[in-house]
């Protein structure tokens, strides 16, 4: 079996169908499946199960699957080893950020990266925190997760703490705000709000607060799509809790912003299996993280 086709049956086994693996392997569905079919093949035996809406292991399928993954890794590690003696990352590198985390810092982190390595190329996902990190990582193709998941994870996981993030209320134009600088959760329980789905951490965050003040949340806009916050608050569609990093752009725009008088803020981290990292992996962990290392 070879790394591609490793690759390949990993990346099915993971999504579930074949129409999902192939957009993330970038192959057309029938160079995949026939992939797939050369390699059941080879083995001699069915690796999966089709079904109309998906796929599933067979016994066979469920035996492979360990085997599969080490030789992905062991592959990772070898060049990572070649790009560590020649000190030039080269290929891809794949990085899943939280949203509230996607322009500010980790665009800019990207940006740092490719002005040293633009022999890289980046790939750049969202990581909503619907999963458990790990489960992330250990599907791929992502190699480093920033996020504000608070979880605990597999010893396997390192997380390393690579910033805080503040966080500023946002008003629409033209809203009437309290004239002092800081505000309750008393007089924001008054502001309909923008918000991310239940699920997400900072709506957990939003739902504390408001719980432990003993205030009701009503919501005027959920949405998955962070980036949008600051638009329809813009827009006046409501108000948002949003990182403080994006003031200047928010006043820009006319939005009135007040700090909270009990300070919410977020630590960030950084996540990775560290047996897994490419070289460029390692590379861009070492330049966020240059006093902690990686």
């Amino acid at each position: 079996m070879e790394v591609r086709q490793a690759s390949y049956f990993l990346a099915i086994a993971d999504h579930g169908t074949m129409g999902r693996a192939a957009e993330h392997l970038h192959l057309s569905q029938p160079a995949l499946s026939q992939s797939i079919v050369a390699m059941e093949r080879e083995i001699g035996a069915v690796l999966f199960e089709r079904f109309a809406r998906g796929m599933r292991l067979t016994a066979a399928g469920e035996a492979l699957l360990q085997p599969a993954r080490r030789l992905v890794d062991a592959a990772i590690r070898a060049k990572a080893a070649v790009d560590g003696i020649v000190d030039a990352p080269q290929g891809e590198l794949h990085i899943a950020a939280m949203p509230a985390l996607a322009a500010v810092p980790v665009s800019q982190w990207i940006a740092r990266f490719r002005e040293r390595y633009p022999q890289v190329a980046i790939h750049f996902g969202p990581f909503t925190g619907e999963e458990p990190v790990e489960r992330l990582l250990d599907r791929g193709p992502a190699e480093l997760v920033i996020s504000h998941y608070e979880n605990a994870t597999p010893h396997s996981i390192r997380k390393i703490a690579a910033g805080v993030q503040d966080m500023v209320v946002a008003f629409p134009p033209d809203t009437v705000v309290p004239d002092d600088p800081l505000i309750t959760v008393e007089q924001l329980a008054q502001y309909p709000l923008i918000v991310s789905p239940p699920q997400t951490s900072m709506r957990r965050v939003v739902e504390r607060a408001f719980a432990d003040a003993g205030q009701v949340l009503t919501v005027a806009v959920e949405t998955q799509l962070m980036d949008s916050f600051a638009s329809l608050v813009a827009a006046g569609a409501g108000s948002a809790l949003l990182p403080l990093q994006n003031v200047e752009m928010l006043r820009d725009l006319g939005v009135t912003t007040r700090h909270l008088d009990v300070p919410i803020t977020r630590t960030y981290s950084l996540f990775f299996r560290a047996d897994r990292l490419s070289y460029a992996g390692q590379e861009f962990a070492r330049m966020i993280l240059p006093a902690k290392g990686n």
